[in-house]
């Protein structure tokens, strides 16, 4: 492959259905020239975002007020509660620092980050692949969970009873049984879910997506570190150091874009953590009090595969970047140093003492995005779920 095709890749592409997806929702303003086009989008997002997500969530917070007390129907308004406020927070990022993500976007591609060669393009061609993939298969499952939520109560039918019921709780300033009331707030409460949740599920896979790219750079420069003893042979040295001082800039570029990663997100991870422990909780208890065979709990299930796989993703793409930051030192030193000069030894030296340190992704800088993380939040969330319907069993 010729270095022009190299030099034209787009990292950018790792993420670029989910920015897409974003800028679509009102939560992610495209990047205008002009200030017309800037206050139409904002007026569109206002409008948007203010009638899907803010009534949407403040509906569930009174609700919350109105039942708290009955374990029930605390936990049944309280699963998707919990994760419109963490949406929020995510949606606080992008919108109040919507410069700052922009640039984080766009260096990622810069120059240290192509491809060097045709198996780091066929590598980043694979997140690419990946990433899409991953995307799609959360929005699928986000659209087919709403679509069970929108269709059990008009299916399952508690002992024959003629009456529906709405297919989420909520509180409205008026009587919501009668007709036609009942069917618009059926429907705003469907489309409400499913349209919240897609981009949710959008920003969700961005983050997942950002983490890949870090996974994936250094999966190149252990690749390149592994390719200077292709040119250990050659007999400008030259040459060679200048391969090792690109490979530690490269790494510097690696550790210089997940610190500003991290800066920007690391309280929307951590929040996300937090509140996925009691989601999964409460989504398991919820579960444990319909029918095995019903839509509704076929529903929770898919929205549990959500939540699970949503933390799973962040979790093994961050125990990714551990190990391939650890793989750095012994990449190095597999380049064929013998007889290279003195000065690049030493530059090799300094580098394998500071590769020593790996790198991790931390969430509100207490928690690493790792596999251990992963089982912790887990175990909580089954040992949460075994004291909340004990207490449960206990009132009945």
């Amino acid at each position: 492959m010729d270095v022009e095709t190299l030099q034209h890749f787009d990292v950018r592409d790792v993420v670029k259905l989910n920015v897409k997806s974003l800028e679509f929702f009102g939560y992610f303003c495209p990047d205008f020239t002009t200030t017309f086009m800037k206050v139409i989008y904002y007026t569109y997002a206002l409008l948007f975002v203010g009638s899907m997500f803010v009534l949407f969530m403040v509906s569930e917070i009174i609700n919350m007020v109105v039942v708290f007390g009955d374990i029930e129907k605390m936990t049944e308004a309280s699963f998707l509660l919990l994760t419109h406020l963490v949406q929020a927070l995510k949606l606080y990022v992008f919108v109040v620092h919507n410069s700052r993500v922009r640039r984080l976007i766009n260096s990622l591609n810069r120059e240290e980050f192509k491809p060097k060669n045709q198996q780091q393009y066929n590598l980043l061609m694979e997140d690419v692949q990946m990433s899409r993939i991953l995307t799609k298969i959360f929005l699928i499952m986000c659209v087919a969970t709403c679509v069970l939520w929108g269709v059990f109560p008009l299916l399952d039918k508690d002992g024959g009873e003629e009456t529906t019921e709405l297919p989420l709780s909520g509180w409205f300033p008026f009587d919501t049984q009668k007709s036609p009331i009942f069917e618009c707030v059926y429907v705003y409460l469907t489309m409400g879910a499913m349209i919240n949740g897609l981009a949710n599920v959008s920003m969700d896979t961005f983050l997942s997506g950002i983490i890949m790219v870090i996974s994936g750079q250094l999966k190149l420069l252990n690749n390149s570190f592994q390719n200077l003893k292709q040119k250990c042979t050659d007999t400008s040295l030259n040459h060679i150091e200048e391969g090792l001082i690109k490979n530690i800039v490269h790494h510097k570029n690696i550790i210089q874009f997940s610190e500003n990663m991290t800066e920007l997100f690391t309280t929307c991870i951590m929040g996300q953590f937090v509140v996925s422990v009691i989601i999964i909780c409460i989504t398991m208890f919820q579960m444990s009090l319909v029918s095995v065979i019903s839509l509704q709990f076929l529903s929770m299930a898919l929205y549990q595969g959500c939540m699970v796989l949503e933390i799973f993703l962040w979790c093994y793409y961050g125990n990714e970047v551990i190990i391939q930051s650890e793989k750095l030192t012994q990449s190095a030193y597999s380049c064929e140093w013998v007889g290279c000069s003195r000065n690049f030894g030493t530059n090799l030296l300094f580098f394998m003492a500071r590769s020593q340190i790996s790198l991790k992704l931390y969430a509100g800088g207490y928690f690493a995005l790792s596999l251990e993380t992963f089982m912790a939040i887990v175990k909580s969330s089954w040992s949460y779920f075994a004291v909340l319907n004990r207490v449960h069993s206990d009132q009945e």
